[in-house]
């Protein structure tokens, strides 16, 4: 069937997020290797009077309290760390100690690079807010030095006006607490009175010693009793190592503890798989890709085991010839499984489209948009990347789509359109 194709009308909202280099987070520093470097540091820091460590110490926690929530603590763990690692037995007070852990402390700029590729789900919190409002939690793929990929975050609410509030980010940037389960699953634990855009998941594990990216969240609803719905958000994200990407999945109940695990199977492989936000017929479902090419889809009884993939959907039309994928988990709607995808054209660029699934059976296409709704603009076709426009998932919200997408790999935005005319646009398939 033939529609009266047009122009999807977009609105996109007065917010943009932008690289931020003075967020910042401790590493520890110790020279690779050499052990001896490192107690030459410590033999130094040890020969200075009591007087002059005070003096240092003092310059050193002016220079950085600010910038940090509890720069003591920090100092402390890294002359630890420092210790266990050289063998070291000498006697130290405490400010000595500090002073000596300032040594073995550096700062990373998370963000200084680009802040792109977004997701957004409804915020666990949607208490005291007005009929028709919206808290919304986003996720964003934070790049610095070295192109080493984080996850930070930000919240908002969407207004029953169509307005946006996005509030303001904290100066501060935690790792929380690291425990390590096994060689290939970890918990982060965060303070729940910390905000949540404090929270930053850098990598953890050597499989992701040089990036988590595009984590793709999603709200999922698991209709297991009869007492409600019982809500987990999980993340889909890639893991790099420097040589080989792994896929793996973030779940949280409520933002302040994380638990993230490699996924197993012989299908958990490339990039861009996106969870469905329920089980379809008593499976979990996901979306990917196993070839760099084209789009599949899994079910499976276990959430961390993948494989058996069936072919979706080809690249068809001239905007996504080279290759398309997945733009986030998809959005349940009264048409069906809406599917935002990207497809990758002439010169690598990077346009969104979408595919309409059977809201029964999702392995099956029942429409899609012969042309991409959104593609980068003068404005945003330079960038880290060039000429692409990229989510990693938006959400529906009164009859909107709402859709946080990255302007060339550099910043972010917000776009909305309606579901009904997203979808009348669509051809349906036979």
């Amino acid at each position: 069937m033939k529609v009266d194709r047009k122009k999807v009308n977009i609105i996109k909202l007065d917010c943009e997020f932008f690289p931020d280099s003075s967020r910042v987070i401790t590493r520890y520093f110790y020279p690779i290797k050499h052990n001896e470097r490192a107690l030459n540091i410590i033999d130094r820091v040890a020969l200075l009077s009591e007087e002059r460590v005070d003096e240092l110490l003092a310059e050193n926690l002016e220079l950085f309290s600010d910038r940090h929530r509890d720069i003591n603590k920090v100092f402390k763990d890294h002359y630890e760390a420092a210790v266990n690692e050289t063998g070291y037995s000498g006697t130290s007070t405490e400010n000595r100690k500090l002073l000596t852990g300032a040594y073995f402390t550096m700062e990373y700029s998370v963000a200084s690079a680009a802040f792109f590729n977004p997701s957004m789900v409804p915020h666990p919190d949607q208490s005291e807010i007005q009929d028709g409002e919206l808290r919304f939690i986003q996720s964003f793929r934070a790049v610095g030095e070295g192109h080493i990929s984080s996850i930070l975050f930000g919240e908002g609410l969407l207004k029953k006006n169509g307005e946006i509030f996005i509030e303001e980010n904290s100066q501060f940037l935690d790792l929380g607490t690291i425990t390590h389960v096994s060689d290939t699953v970890y918990e982060l634990n965060f303070s729940k009175d910390s905000e949540l855009s404090s929270r930053a998941i850098f990598p953890v594990l050597e499989d992701e010693r040089l990036g988590i990216e595009d984590a793709r969240f999603v709200r999922f609803e698991n209709n297991a009793s009869d007492e409600g719905s019982d809500v987990t958000y999980y993340a889909t994200f890639t893991a790099y190592s420097g040589v080989e990407i792994f896929p793996k999945i973030i779940e949280t109940k409520d933002f302040s503890h994380f638990r993230v695990t490699r996924l197993k199977g012989k299908d958990s492989k490339n990039k861009g798989m996106a969870l469905f936000p329920e089980k379809i017929n008593g499976q979990y479902a996901m979306i990917a890709r196993q070839d760099n090419e084209n789009l599949f889809i899994m079910f499976s009884d276990d959430i961390y085991t993948w494989e058996n993939s069936k072919l979706l959907q080809i690249p068809e039309q001239p905007w996504e010839f080279v290759q398309i994928g997945n733009n986030g988990s998809p959005i349940k709607t009264a048409y069906g499984w809406l599917l935002l995808t990207h497809g990758v054209g002439a010169v690598r660029r990077y346009c969104m489209g979408a595919l309409l699934l059977d809201s029964n059976d999702p392995s099956r296409v029942i429409a899609s948009l012969k042309r991409p709704f959104l593609c980068p603009s003068e404005l945003e076709r330079n960038g880290y990347v060039p000429n692409v426009v990229y989510s990693c998932g938006g959400l529906e919200h009164n009859g909107f789509l709402i859709v946080p997408y990255a302007a060339s790999d550099t910043s972010s935005k917000i776009a909305v359109l309606s579901v009904d005319e997203l979808v009348k646009n669509m051809d349906k398939r036979r």
